[in-house]
């Protein structure tokens, strides 16, 4: 009678604990974290401020469309052998890992224990004998469910971590790809003015021995010689060390020794831009950061829960030997079946701490994803605004170095026909060398900002996963 009552009993805890399966709360939408976080007073718009204009869907194979067989390539031997990539890898799976443990206390726990050996008191007792055990918790409150899905949560942040690493690590080739072919640009432009220099020089020195102009003409055309060398030299230097870089964000040694592509590619068409409300599913880092909310926020319903008594179903059986059990003639074969309840009643306030705590870690997180939120905005805002911005810049120098070539082309007929002097030659060639350098590194920005929009609009690429 008393093991039927037992089985009832059993029975509805364990009925309650299937209906109380459903009652683990789920965090709430991005859109609704974010609402809850931000001040009263920030509105985020339906469209940006800062649009291209193009209805569509954001671009996601966004590598392909500058058309650079050389920057595909990269950017696959980047996501194949960058260590860091491997090292974020590796954190999925030891998030994963956590997150089994955690969901292990859902299962009935076995356990097995053998014995066999011998007790010496008053002569030798042979003992020998196996104990298989079982036990499970009912989970009524929801506690092991909540760690569960908090644990759940983490990984998923882990998972998307990787995502925004991989897609930074992408963003990061081609910028720096097009930054060694800047500045090559660059020095090759200043090996130019050297020897557009050298031969203002050598044309200065004769004239100079034949009286036509000054020693002073002289030392000027030498020091500008000296100054664009300098510069070359230093383009050089800055080459080897982007170079250096790229190689070392590809998996390869840093040797300096890139194949450089022959000039910078003109910049895509415009890509649609998508809806500010989008960028917060979309976007890799913003994923991580509202995962990492929902692992706060099951964290506190697995906190709370704790306070509650824990049910857990116990069982086992086995064999036991022994020269007492022989001598008295009893069975060798034994079970046992229980229900154990454990309930804190007090404990110093360690529980109500847990949760503070939990709670405390959950308004971090959102605190946390809001201010993600906000960065992500101005990204997208910033390199939109960008795009048109430095096109009217590159428009305005291309027209000044047209300007510049002109007047530089007069003012040396003018220093042949002895109308100017070179002083005036030689500010003229520094207008114009000053904006090829221009040109070559605004051509340079509005790649790297088109790279950065992409990325803060969390366009993704096709390639293979690790």
């Amino acid at each position: 009678m008393a093991f039927k009552r037992f089985l009832c009993l059993v029975g509805a805890i364990v009925l309650g604990s299937a209906s109380a399966a459903c009652a683990v709360k789920q965090p709430p939408r991005p859109a609704d974290t974010l609402a809850a976080v931000l001040p009263a007073t920030t509105v985020v718009p339906p469209e940006w401020l800062a649009t291209t204009g193009l209805d569509g869907a954001v671009v996601t194979d966004w590598v392909r469309t500058f058309q650079d067989a050389q920057l595909e390539a990269l950017v696959d031997e980047g996501l194949q052998h960058n260590l860091d990539l491997r090292a974020a890898a590796a954190r999925i799976d030891g998030a994963a890992a956590l997150a089994t443990a955690a969901r292990s206390l859902l299962y009935p726990q076995l356990t097995a224990e053998g014995l066999a050996g011998v007790v010496h008191r008053d002569g030798t007792n042979e003992r020998s004998g196996l104990v298989l055990g079982a036990s499970w918790e009912l989970d009524l409150w929801g506690r092991v469910r909540a760690a569960g899905a908090s644990a759940d949560a983490r990984r998923d942040a882990t998972a998307a971590d990787l995502l925004a690493a991989r897609q930074s690590v992408a963003a990061l080739v081609a910028t720096l790809w097009y930054e060694t072919t800047a500045t090559e640009r660059l020095r090759a432009t200043a090996s130019t003015a050297a020897t557009v220099y050298e031969d203002l020089l050598g044309l200065v020195r004769k004239r100079n021995e034949v009286g036509q102009v000054s020693g002073q003409d002289v030392a000027l055309a030498g020091a500008d010689l000296d100054r664009v060398r300098q510069r070359e030299r230093a383009f050089a230097t800055s080459l080897q060390q982007i170079a250096r870089s790229l190689e070392v964000l590809v998996g390869r040694y840093p040797a300096a020794e890139l194949a450089l592509a022959p000039d910078l590619p003109p910049v895509p068409p415009p890509v649609p831009d998508g809806l500010p409300s989008e960028l917060l599913e979309r976007r890799p880092d913003l994923a991580a950061a509202e995962r990492r909310v929902a692992a706060a926020f099951h964290a506190v319903q697995s906190a709370k829960a704790a306070r509650l008594p824990r049910f857990t179903l116990t069982g086992g059986g086995g064999r036991s030997s022994s020269e007492l059990i022989r001598i008295v003639g009893a069975s060798t074969s034994f079970w046992r079946l229980g229900l154990e309840m454990f309930a804190p009643i007090f404990l110093g306030g360690a529980l109500q701490a847990q949760v503070d705590l939990a709670t405390a870690d959950q308004e971090a997180a959102m605190a946390l994803f809001g201010q993600a939120a906000l960065r992500a905005f101005s990204e997208v805002e910033g390199s939109l605004a960008g795009e048109q911005l430095l096109a009217d810049q590159q428009r305005y120098l291309e027209s000044v170095l047209a300007q510049d070539s002109e007047a530089l082309r007069l003012g040396r007929l003018r220093y042949d026909t002895g109308a100017t002097d070179l002083l005036d030659v030689l500010q003229l060639q520094a207008r114009q060398l000053d904006t090829q350098f221009s040109l070559v590194t605004i051509r340079n920005d509005r790649l790297a900002n088109r790279i950065a929009l992409h990325l803060a609009l969390g366009g993704g690429f096709l390639a293979a996963q690790p």
